[in-house]
């Protein structure tokens, strides 16, 4: 097996700006979250603009993690694409199961002496 998941970013022009950084964020994302679900088989994003020719565009950005037994979807839209990169990260990370210490001590009371 390889050890990066596949990333693939759809609907943005390659090399530019934004393009990288989602590409950059949600892999590091990826990357905590393979730690604890390995069976990820791929990630894909896809970009959808709003008038892109104005002073100001409106991404729509669905994010769609694959596993082994379903796959995750993940939507948000906004005006900064920074914003929308941090708030799929943290919609990720929210799903991944916490890891739960339920190690106790034993309580001396009640052991079994011998």
């Amino acid at each position: 097996m390889s050890d990066t998941i596949p990333l693939f970013v759809i609907g943005l022009p390659k090399g530019e700006f934004a393009e990288g950084l989602l590409m950059l964020k949600f892999r590091h994302t990826l990357e905590k979250a393979k730690k604890i679900l390995p069976e990820i088989i791929e990630a894909k994003i896809a970009v959808e603009t709003q008038n892109p020719e104005g002073s100001r565009t409106h991404y729509e950005v669905r994010a769609t993690i694959t596993t082994a037994k379903n796959q995750l979807l993940y939507t948000e839209s906004g005006w900064d694409i920074l914003k929308i990169a941090d708030e799929l990260c943290r919609k990720l990370e929210g799903e991944l199961p916490k890891h739960t210490d339920n190690r106790q001590r034993e309580s001396i009371r009640k052991r079994i002496t011998n």
